[in-house]
């Protein structure tokens, strides 16, 4: 129940909040006040079966339902210390009175059940008030009630009355007593039946039972994709943060950007951040519940010529919702990350595909400009600009915007903004789009080549009119309300934006360009203002990949890691990661903050390129255990010292002329990649590509790759001198020449190969031997 038209997004009100998420979607806020603590459990009908988006957001930051009218423990406040021991599924308080009297409190949050559990080592007062009244019998709490036409069933599942001290006040609060570590439960679901359910599976089980069971079933989970560091705080920090990231993306798909009640929407960005790193990460099962959720639930608009239009904008499955023109992107990412990291490709002959290609085609028809050869928007960030329609609203509350952030420059209204980060991301809309197509054997040659010829000419707009002499990109070209226009760079952009931009792919237009522009935003952006997490991991994994030393590697993560570590007042939850640099008292548990983190960490070793995977080193990171990809698991160890790659051994073979690994080497079941850090063996090799790579045979001198791309390839070779031959033949066997460069000071050399389908690239062994003779290219394991 709300006391005014509109709520504000509302943070939570305690003097210490800890939030806790189901799997299932309900959600426990532990709120302590001055003199008592509040119990909040909020509802989300049926998250953990039904698969629309109307049982994710019913309960949203406007509006939520609560189980009950009240749930309080009376006896713990500030007044007692709370000391806090945070875990996403299992936290404890511990309190001190003013008396000495000593308690420790446990909160269990039931990995697979709509359960939280509640324990105590001393006495412990426990209230609940129902919205209208309970079913009570020995040993249950049950209330029946309906919320917006949703039939749900809370419940208390208690040992007795008399071991309980069951009593009812005269302002409707029954009210109990724990002790010695019994276990209350508490919960609610959509019927008697489930609720029952629930619990049986559940019966009988004390305190160390039941964690125990949460442990067993959070193993097989969080198995997968285990990172080993050498920093114990660092170790920490990711362990948590993995936890965190698996309780706050329920089982039927939806993924918040946090935890807290601010955040109770879903952002398609948000969502699709953290499933596609961890899945690049090696962790692919979030990806495998969001992907079909996303794309089942776009954004439903109705023009304003009455028809009806299907988009992916900033949140999921409404019309209450912004024109952030980045949605398209991330719900392309998300699917095509799914289909590389997962090898699951049954949605790319679903309908939903045809909805996400529809509603890119409406995008390129109602956002590209034609004269400029850019993208524009009436967005700019998450406000609408003086060209839109909804200018001087936030559509998502459904109320007029005071804010406004961004929407003027030196006093000035815009009406249109062109960004850098839109246009990067719509030639990553493009190249990913034409990929599932050719992957899905559409037959649909015409789309592919309109989207191939729309990412050239992107790539050619941003050459010629974003990047600066110094060779950093612009941010945004601005079009005033008046008619003027501006060009302005990363100090007066959306840094956030920018970040993401110049460093998250999975195709970049110029690699060279992103690279200076990556380096820039690293320089500046603490100067300016302090940075977000998200953005910084993401610019931090993008260096390590060319190049920056561990030990700086290593700093970019100081400030977040220690950050974390911060024991707040407002939010206790130490090691959950924070979103703004020496933000300690603002959000905790941000899961596209922690994938970003994770799949950083996991790319010292294991790079996820757009269409495979590279073998890196790293002196931070030793082992990644458990590593999915397709129907291979992988476990990666790396000795010695280094940021090189000396030598690499896959399933005990060498891997001599290529770090990135060839699929027909990849075994279903199990592989072992060893590593071995050291001095670089200045071996001419396949450094990474955007295409896939099947095989690598060694014939008459020469090294033979066998690769496939859907879309025009870029290749890094590692130390290939300007007197090498490299030839790539088509799967005609006719020659294609590539676009050749040295990038990286020399180190790397880059190449540009205009293909669509199977290629072979002939490289001579021997360095400076030109005249060595191009072999056929057989493709072989």
């Amino acid at each position: 129940m709300m006391n005014e038209y509109f709520r504000d997004p509302e943070v939570e009100p305690g003097i210490h909040n800890v939030i806790l998420q189901n799997r299932c979607g309900n959600r426990l806020t532990i709120l302590v006040h001055e003199n008592s603590t509040d119990l909040e459990f909020v509802y989300k009908p049926n998250a953990f079966r039904r698969k629309e988006f109307r049982a994710r957001n019913f309960s949203n930051r406007d509006n939520f339902t609560t189980i009950f009218a009240s749930a309080e423990l009376p006896e713990v406040g500030t007044c007692l210390s709370p000391q806090f021991d945070y875990d996403p599924f299992v936290t404890r308080i511990d309190t001190q009175s003013p008396s000495l009297a000593r308690n420790a409190v446990t909160v269990v949050n039931v990995v697979d059940e709509n359960v939280f559990a509640v324990a105590a080592r001393a006495p412990l007062l426990l209230s609940f008030k129902p919205h209208e009244r309970f079913d009570v019998t020995d040993g249950m709490l049950t209330e029946s009630f309906s919320d917006r036409g949703e039939a749900i069933v809370s419940f208390v599942k208690f040992t007795s009355f008399e071991a309980n001290r069951y009593r009812r006040l005269a302002d409707g609060r029954h009210v109990l007593q724990l002790f010695e570590n019994e276990v209350i439960l508490i919960g609610a679901e959509e019927s008697q039946y489930q609720a029952d359910r629930a619990l049986a599976a559940l019966e009988g089980m004390d305190l160390r039972e039941l964690v125990a069971r949460n442990e067993r079933a959070l193993e097989a989970h969080l198995s997968v994709g285990r990172i080993e560091v050498k920093d114990e705080t660092v170790q920490r920090v990711l362990d948590l943060n993995r936890r965190i990231v698996y309780s706050g993306i329920d089982e039927g798909g939806a993924c918040f950007g946090a935890l807290n009640r601010i955040y109770h929407l879903i952002w398609v960005r948000d969502g699709s951040m953290t499933t596609s790193h961890t899945a690049m990460a090696g962790v692919t099962a979030y990806a495998r519940l969001w992907t079909p959720f996303l794309l089942a639930n776009p954004s439903v608009i109705r023009a304003e010529n009455g028809s009806v239009v299907r988009e992916y904008l900033q949140a999921v499955g409404t019309r209450w919702t912004k024109a952030e023109d980045d949605g398209i992107y991330y719900a392309a990412l998300s699917l095509f990350t799914l289909a590389q990291t997962a090898a699951e490709r049954d949605l790319l002959h679903h309908d939903d595909f045809e909805t996400l290609l529809r509603a890119i085609d409406r995008a390129i028809e109602t956002r590209f400009d034609n004269r400029r050869a850019l993208f524009g928007s009436d967005t700019r960030g998450e406000s609408t600009l003086a060209g839109s329609p909804l200018f001087g609203y936030d559509a998502v509350n459904g109320k007029m915007d005071a804010h406004r952030v961004g929407t003027e420059q030196d006093g000035r209204q815009i009406a249109k903004a062109y960004s850098l980060y839109q246009n990067v991301n719509f030639y990553n809309v493009a190249r990913m789009a034409a990929t599932l197509l050719m992957q899905a054997d559409r037959k649909q040659p015409e789309r592919v080549a309109r989207y191939n010829a729309l990412a050239e000419q992107l790539a050619e707009s941003l050459k010629s009119q974003f990047l600066q002499e110094t060779g950093i990109y612009q941010a945004d070209l601005l079009v005033y309300a008046d008619g003027s226009e501006e060009w302005v760079d990363f100090k007066h952009a959306d840094y956030w934006e920018y970040a993401w931009a110049v460093s998250q792919g999975p195709y970049h237009p110029d690699l060279t360009a992103a690279l200076a522009s990556a380096r820039h935003v690293v320089q500046s952006w603490p100067i300016i203002r302090r940075y977000g997490y998200c953005p910084w991991n993401t610019l931090a994994r993008f260096l390590k990949e060319y190049g920056l030393p561990s030990s700086e590697f290593d700093e970019m993560f100081r400030d977040e890691v220690r950050d974390a570590m911060v024991l707040t007042d407002k939010y206790p939850m130490r090691g959950a990661l924070t979103e703004y640099q020496h933000d300690v008292n603002g959000w905790r548990a941000l899961p596209f903050s922690a994938g970003s983190f994770i799949l950083a960490h996991s790319a010292v070793l294991l790079q996820a390129l757009p269409l495979g995977l590279a073998v890196r080193a790293g002196d931070s990171v030793d082992r990644v255990h458990g590593f999915r990809r397709g129907v291979s698991i992988i476990d990666v160890e790396a000795t010695g010292t280094g940021d090189s790659v000396a030598h690499v051994t896959l399933n005990g073979h060498p891997l001599a002329h290529s770090l990135q690994l060839p699929e027909g080497r990849l075994r279903v079941g199990r592989n072992a990649v060893k590593i071995t850090r050291g001095s670089n063996p200045r071996l001419a090799r396949l450094y990474g590509s955007t295409a896939s790579l099947y095989s690598i045979t060694e014939r008459d001198g020469l090294v033979i790759y066998e690769m496939n791309s859907a879309v025009d390839a870029q290749l890094i070779f590692e130390h290939v001198s300007a007197e090498m031959r490299i030839v790539v033949t088509g799967r005609a066997g006719e020659p294609v020449e590539p676009n050749r460069q040295q990038i990286e000071n020399g180190r790397f050399t880059l190449l540009q190969v205009s293909v669509q389908g199977d290629f072979s690239v002939s490289l001579n062994s021997s360095a400076g031997d030109s005249s060595a003779r191009i072999g056929s290219t057989t493709r072989s394991a």
